[in-house]
């Protein structure tokens, strides 16, 4: 599979689009916004990956934000632990329940891994440990995963396979975005 479709937001021209000949449309971040169009992609009858933080899942108490930039959900989220744009748990297990939709970690803190390699050996196994125990206690079970920020590390590689994970995407994805220009 090499014709991977990167999405993060949804706006309004991206559900325009025909996405038919993509073999896969892979949605970065578990942003509400996915939740709220993903029966719209089921149409394209390519696999559907949606890659979730763990530490990033929204707790109901408040409005879930629809349209909202990747990046301006990453800010509230890292300045103000808002995670009012993101899916919640129940959201998420209906997409993993959903034929053609596969849930994939993206790690539990979606943090830039850019420390020197003994701490980042420690990072990544503690992280990935989290997220494979959060994913255990709702009930859902992965095999893929997709890199935050794209960046693929073979060490995080190695870590990832050790704890069951056998496919991932990173690199060679094309930006749904490109499509609008």
């Amino acid at each position: 599979m090499n014709n991977i479709l990167m999405v993060h937001e949804i706006t309004e021209p991206m559900l325009k689009l025909d996405l038919s000949n993509f073999d896969c449309i892979v949605f970065d971040d578990g942003l509400y916004s996915q939740y709220k169009y993903y029966k719209h992609f089921l149409k394209f009858n390519v696999p559907l990956v949606f890659g979730i933080s763990t530490e990033i899942i929204h707790d109901n108490n408040t409005p879930q934000n629809e349209f909202i930039s990747c990046s301006e959900a990453h800010n509230k989220w890292f300045n103000l632990k808002d995670t009012s744009s993101y899916m919640t748990w129940e959201q998420i297990k209906e997409i993993y329940n959903t034929p053609n939709c596969i849930i994939a970690g993206h790690s539990h803190s979606h943090f830039r891994y850019e420390i020197p390699l003994v701490q980042l050996y420690q990072s990544l196994y503690g992280d990935t440990k989290t997220m494979m125990l959060m994913f255990k206690r709702n009930n859902i079970e992965i095999d893929s995963f997709i890199y935050p920020y794209n960046k693929q590390y073979s060490l995080y590689e190695s870590v990832l396979k050790s704890n069951g994970i056998k496919n991932f995407y990173g690199y060679g994805r094309f930006p749904i975005e490109n499509l609008l220009i």
